[in-house]
């Protein structure tokens, strides 16, 4: 049995029970109820304990101080990340003890931090949309409608697993190229990334900014140009232009496009690609 607590719903304990039901079967109980805690297997956001090897995971109380490198602390969602996401990650298929790492740390970071920062009230002025919103919306109005609430609590849970699943897809898509992505950054020149297939780069550049510039195979469009970062976007000669306009522009005879905002351009040939990765 696991244990939630009753009444309004987070995106912090729906997205730790949607990461649970990945990877095992469990009766959900949801109570504020200590002698119901007391009886459970893993008890989550409440009852008072973070006890990660008994599976207790609250983080209300004074004594739990946990937080990342950041400064983020840590919520019910991120304890459970922490707990259970490699697992979670080998039931979808990934191997490697680098792979599984990159991977973990990517899907915290790219959903699982702010999911925890909004629950520890770290935007409260800030009432921007984000999927914790998302989730809080789907409380009803009132949760004394306790039949009403549990279907809208199933709801929760079924959608956020559905996005955390699209997450740790695409987590699991770039920890599998990360190897050869390093490796092929290891022969920059000129900050330009020239790589043979169309590996999922651009997390990976951002960390790189010795990389100003990628080269790589979009099919049947050709080769495409990617920007890292606003200082390496095309000139403004360049930006908005096609085919002919910009073929007359750069001087390549098989230019093709280049974004209005300079971020990226596609060529038809690999020479060309190059030659305008090149320009200034």
């Amino acid at each position: 049995m696991l244990v939630s607590h009753s009444g309004r719903f987070h995106a912090d304990e729906v997205f730790a029970i949607a990461m649970i039901l990945m990877i095992e079967d469990r009766e959900i109980v949801r109570s504020r109820d200590q002698e119901v805690i007391d009886q459970a297997e893993i008890v989550l956001d409440v009852g008072g304990e973070y006890d990660p090897e008994r599976l207790r995971f609250d983080h209300h109380q004074n004594s739990f101080t946990r937080a990342r490198e950041d400064g983020t602390p840590y919520a019910t969602a991120g304890l459970f990340w922490e707990h259970y996401g490699a697992k979670i990650l080998a039931a979808k298929g990934l191997e490697g003890d680098y792979e599984t790492q990159f991977a973990l740390e990517w899907v915290d970071k790219k959903i699982i931090r702010d999911i925890d920062a909004v629950d520890n009230g770290l935007f409260t002025e800030d009432p921007r949309p984000s999927v914790s919103m998302l989730v809080g919306m789907m409380n009803v109005s009132s949760s004394d409608d306790i039949e009403r609430q549990e279907a809208a609590f199933q709801d929760a849970i079924a959608f956020t697993r559905n996005i955390l699943n699209n997450f740790i897809q695409a987590a699991i898509k770039e920890a599998e190229v990360v190897v050869a992505l390093e490796a092929c950054a290891k022969n920059v020149e000129e900050g330009i990334l020239v790589l043979a297939e169309n590996l999922p780069f651009k997390d990976f550049i951002r960390s790189h900014p010795e990389i100003t510039r990628v080269v790589y195979p979009k099919g049947s469009e050709g080769y495409g140009v990617f920007c890292n970062g606003k200082e390496n976007h095309f000139p403004e000669r360049f930006r908005g232009l096609r085919e002919e306009a910009l073929q007359a522009a750069t001087g390549l005879e098989d230019a093709v496009f280049c974004h209005k905002s300079g971020f990226m351009s596609v060529c038809k040939s690999f020479e060309s690609a190059l030659a305008m990765a090149k320009s200034h």
